[in-house]
């Protein structure tokens, strides 16, 4: 049991150092079960992004963490005046600990750019773990590139 928090402090070092290196950091918070975490953007080609999160859980405590690959273009492509503004959609899998339980999670959103370096983002993401029932959450924050 032991070795589930230097895991969890593992993993956490291993992606704030490749943060380091592709500079997008997102913190969120979601509801309607209060969680506050962090992620990690990666941009895999034009318009497709990998994110790899990690959220605690107030109710339970608990962790939840995961990766993602994300379609999110930037509208601003197409037209000019909508710069800025990238829709976003996509999954990936979940892991809910201390039970490990494993999910599909499915998400949607979008973002807007207060910056070149900021954005604010509220989306939706829906949790289909493998052994219990689906949920859902909205999630909300800001991306620091």
């Amino acid at each position: 049991m032991k070795r589930v928090p230097a895991l969890i402090v593992i993993l956490l070092l291993v992606m704030a150092s490749s943060g380091f290196a592709q500079r997008a950091f997102q913190f969120r918070v979601s509801v309607p079960t209060p969680t506050l975490g962090f992620g990690l953007e990666a941009s895999l080609q034009r318009d497709l992004v990998a994110l790899i999160y990690g959220d605690v859980v107030f109710a339970g405590p608990r962790f939840q963490i995961g990766g993602e690959v994300l379609f999110k273009p930037d509208l601003g492509q197409f037209d000019r005046d909508l710069r800025g503004i990238r829709p976003y959609f996509g999954g990936g899998l979940g892991l809910g600990l201390p039970n490990t339980n494993f999910a599909l999670t499915l998400e949607a959103g979008i973002e807007f750019a207060l910056d070149r370096d900021t954005g604010l983002f509220i989306g939706g993401q829906s949790i289909f773990p493998f052994n219990s029932s689906p949920s859902a959450r909205v999630l909300f924050g800001a991306s620091l590139r």
